[in-house]
C-alpha cells in the first residue's frame, strides 16, 4: 500500500472511532476509547487534537468519551479544557461515569489545585445544579484537602441539603479535615443531634471522632448517643468516635 493510500486509511479509522465516542452502547464506546488512547499513543498528535476538539460536541457522550480518553493519554493530553466535561460527566445518572470524572477531576485538581478548587467549590453550593453533581463535587474537594473559611460556608449549607447523600458527602469533609476549626465541629455537633436521617446522625458522631480535641457540648452529645439503646449503629459508632478521641 502506497504511503498516502496508508495515511488515507488511518484517517478514515481514527472518524470511524471518533464517530463511536457518542454510540450509545458503552462496549462500542469503550473500545473506540481503547484504539483511540492506543493510536495516540504511537505517536499520532491527529488523536489528541480531535479529542480536544470533541470538548465543543454538542453530544453529552462524545464530550465525556473525549474527556476520559484524554485522561487515559495523560501528560500533554489531559488538560483544564477537559473540566467542564468532568463535572457535567459528574450529574451523570450512571454511577460509573460519575465515579470516573470524578477521578479525574481529582487526577485535574493535583496539578490545577486554585482553578480547580474554586469550579469545585461553586459547583457544591450552586443550588442550581443537580445532587449528584454537588455530592461528587464534595467527594472531590475531600480527596483534594481543599480547606479554607470558604470550605466551612459550602459544607455548613450541603449538611442541610434536602438530599441526604450530598449530606452524608459534606460529613466525609469534615472527616478528613487535617486540623478543623471549631466552626467544624459545631457543624458535625449540629447534624449528630438534629438530622432526620440516622445513617447522617452516625456520620456525624463518627466523624466527630476526628477532630483533636472534642468541645464539652460534642462530648457529651457523644456520651448520650453512645448509651442510646435504640439505634444501636448509632451507638457503636459514637463508642467509636469516643474512643479515638480518648487516645489524642
Amino acid at each position: 500500500m502506497k504511503a498516502s493510500d496508508r495515511s488515507a486509511s488511518d484517517a478514515a479509522v481514527v472518524e470511524k472511532l471518533m464517530r463511536e465516542l457518542g454510540d450509545a452502547r458503552k462496549t462500542v464506546q469503550r473500545r473506540a476509547i481503547d484504539e483511540l488512547v492506543a493510536i495516540a499513543g504511537s505517536g499520532n498528535p491527529v488523536v489528541t487534537e480531535k479529542l480536544r476538539g470533541s470538548m465543543a460536541s454538542a453530544d453529552r457522550r462524545v464530550r465525556w468519551a473525549g474527556a476520559y480518553a484524554l485522561g487515559q493519554i495523560g501528560a500533554g493530553a489531559f488538560a483544564m479544557d477537559c473540566a467542564d466535561a468532568l463535572c457535567e460527566a459528574m450529574s451523570d445518572d450512571d454511577g460509573d461515569i460519575r465515579w470516573a470524572a470524578t477521578d479525574l477531576m481529582v487526577r485535574l485538581g493535583r496539578e490545577n489545585l486554585p482553578e480547580i478548587s474554586a469550579r469545585l467549590l461553586k459547583l457544591a453550593a450552586d443550588p442550581a445544579s443537580c445532587r449528584n453533581a454537588r455530592k461528587m463535587a464534595l467527594y472531590c474537594i475531600r480527596d483534594l484537602d481543599i480547606a479554607g473559611p470558604e470550605l466551612l460556608a459550602v459544607v455548613e449549607r450541603a449538611v442541610h441539603d434536602s438530599d441526604v447523600h450530598v449530606r452524608l458527602a459534606a460529613l466525609a469533609v469534615l472527616s478528613r479535615l487535617r486540623d478543623p476549626p471549631e466552626a467544624a465541629a459545631r457543624i458535625m455537633l449540629g447534624c449528630l443531634k438534629s438530622d432526620p436521617d440516622a445513617g447522617v446522625r452516625r456520620a456525624a458522631a463518627s466523624a466527630l471522632g476526628n477532630i483533636q480535641s472534642a468541645t464539652a457540648d460534642a462530648m457529651t452529645a457523644l456520651i448520650s448517643a453512645a448509651a442510646d439503646r435504640s439505634d444501636e449503629s448509632l451507638a457503636r459508632a459514637a463508642r467509636g468516635a469516643l474512643n479515638r478521641l480518648e487516645k489524642r
